[in-house]
């Protein structure tokens, strides 16, 4: 069920498939958007709305513009009646006692808390050294969660040498100004000298009827913090055009757009030898480029990993690698088993290749051998069923929270509704075994993906090997019948590689995180 409509009073707004009800406890004095919150200003149907995302409980609330402009000034140094005569200078009227009950209703439900010693509202907030790419806020898949138990740290030098980097092999990267990557992700990330840039190079602009001053706000929470998020609408990046190409790009250069976008699809991995630098196969440039000018996947003033840009996220291997819970690897033997797999020619079938590893590893007593697994044959649909049907529930969910309030025209609600329905199909053991035998319909793209991952490492630091093996044959095979759900799919550029949708969907939307729900 939809949110209730924001010109309700105050008192009503209600999550995203659940009703809210009027609280009676006590509200902090001084009450801010909790940290855990992420507020999204979008533009659907040309409507300015706002979405809190409570990740703790992984539920959407729908505002509008009136109720966040109260919400945007608790930021933990006002009492009620401050936020209310700080909002109204911004022209958001509302009465005490209506902003005390909305205020009391999200507390109840963990979504706003007692404010802290803060800086004043106004105070510059320190910028970070790094800054994700454009997607959500990390999630699974984003965070290097520190695993229980892995083997001793490998020896190091007293004096540690810069590493090399080392790109991906026989590739460039070509945008081809189709903006697909630029409509997939909830929240495209910017520093505050980023999103001033932003604001000069684009000084009749609008996103909707939304002027400059409202395109940010806080990644998390209701505070000043050292990162934006841009405004969106109908799902894509505020300042992408109709006709596909940035328009920060087209006023400003390159180089007045965020670093995020600068650097996309990029990945780094230091491997504990060498930094290895490869893509994310999120955006169908990547995995089918179509003309466009080469990028390299290291500029030429970046000698070492030592020269990199500030912003560069580099990911870093951790010591020991879990192949099954309970089972480690060392680092080393892991870095020599990707390159013997990097060595080996594409596999014809990557999916039935990556479930014939996983089984392999089952029984292996380290990491699974090679032979064999180029040659596999699809698994048994009992086998790959379970995937399915977790995914399914995840997939479902999402699709359902996304049909509430994203417009029709939105590339993120048409690619989970397909997911959830293509899943469905597929948890029939008849119709899995059928797309267990169907061949790869896009075999470059697939090999791409493949080159890709196992220079970037993918399968390592999302979960267990063996795992994320699973995870990485159950997208191949998705992404293969995806296009039998989706509309006019060969004849729409930003469908042209289902492969990267259910990338970057899986990754950007938590949906991904089925694979916590499988016993492995």
């Amino acid at each position: 069920m939809a949110a209730e409509d924001s010109r309700l009073p105050l008192a009503s707004v209600a999550l995203v498939g659940e009703h809210g009800c009027m609280s009676q406890d006590p509200l902090p004095s001084r009450p801010r958007l909790a940290s855990h919150v992420l507020a999204r200003r979008h533009v659907i149907d040309g409507e300015e709305r706002v979405l809190l995302h409570d990740q703790s409980r992984d539920e959407v609330l729908l505002l509008g513009s009136r109720e966040w402009a109260l919400l945007e000034v608790a930021d933990g140094t006002r009492d009620v009646e401050g936020i209310v005569v700080a909002a109204r200078r911004q022209g958001a009227h509302a009465r005490v006692a209506a902003v005390r009950q909305m205020l009391a209703n999200l507390a109840a439900q963990g979504l706003v808390e007692a404010g802290e010693a803060a800086e004043p509202p106004d105070a510059a907030p320190a910028e970070p050294r790094a800054e994700p790419l454009p997607g959500s806020v990390p999630g699974r898949e984003g965070a290097s969660a520190a695993l229980p138990g892995p083997p001793p740290h490998e020896a190091t030098d007293a004096q540690p040498v810069p590493r090399p980097l080392v790109p991906l092999p026989g590739e460039v990267l070509r945008c081809d100004g189709a903006g697909t990557c630029c409509r997939l992700y909830g929240t495209v990330m910017m520093l505050p000298s980023e999103a001033r840039r932003v604001q000069s190079v684009l000084p009749r602009w609008r996103v909707g009827s939304v002027p400059a001053e409202r395109w940010f706000s806080p990644v998390r929470g209701s505070e000043p913090a050292p990162a934006l998020a841009a405004i969106a609408r109908d799902g894509a990046c505020g300042f992408l055009q109709d006709d596909g190409l940035c328009a920060v790009h087209r006023a400003g250069g390159a180089a007045a757009k965020p670093w995020g976008c600068r650097a996309f699809p990029r990945v780094f991995v230091d491997d504990g030898v060498a930094v290895h630098v490869s893509a994310k196969p999120e955006c169908a440039c990547v995995l089918e480029p179509r003309g466009g000018e080469p990028e390299p996947f290291v500029e030429p003033e970046w000698t070492d990993a030592s020269a990199l840009p500030s912003l560069v996220v580099v990911r870093s291997l951790p010591d020991g690698i879990e192949v099954l819970p309970g089972r480690w690897a060392p680092r080393a033997e892991v870095r020599a088993w990707i390159a013997a797999v990097a060595a080996r020619p594409v596999p014809r079938d990557a999916a039935a290749t990556s479930w014939a590893l996983a089984d392999a590893a089952t029984h292996a007593a380290g990491l699974p051998g090679l032979e064999g697994a180029w040659e596999a044959a699809p698994p048994e649909p009992a086998a790959v069923g379970p995937w399915l049907e977790a995914l399914h529930r995840r997939a479902t969910v999402r699709a359902r929270e996304h049909a509430a309030w994203r417009s029709e025209r939105d590339l993120v609600r048409r690619v989970t509704a397909g997911l959830a329905t293509l899943t469905k199909l597929l948890c029939d053991r008849a119709a899995l075994a059928e797309a267990l035998a169907v061949p790869p319909e896009h075999p470059q793209q697939e090999a791409r993906y493949w080159r890709m991952g196992v220079h970037g490492y993918r399968w390592v630091g999302r979960g267990s090997l063996v795992s994320t093996l699973r995870d990485e044959a159950v997208r191949l095979w998705v992404a293969r019948s995806l296009s039998l759900v989706l509309p006019d799919a060969h004849e729409d550029p930003d469908l042209r590689a289902p492969l990267a949708l259910v990338e970057a969907m899986l990754r950007a939307y938590g949906i991904g995180a089925y694979v916590d729900d499988m016993q492995v």
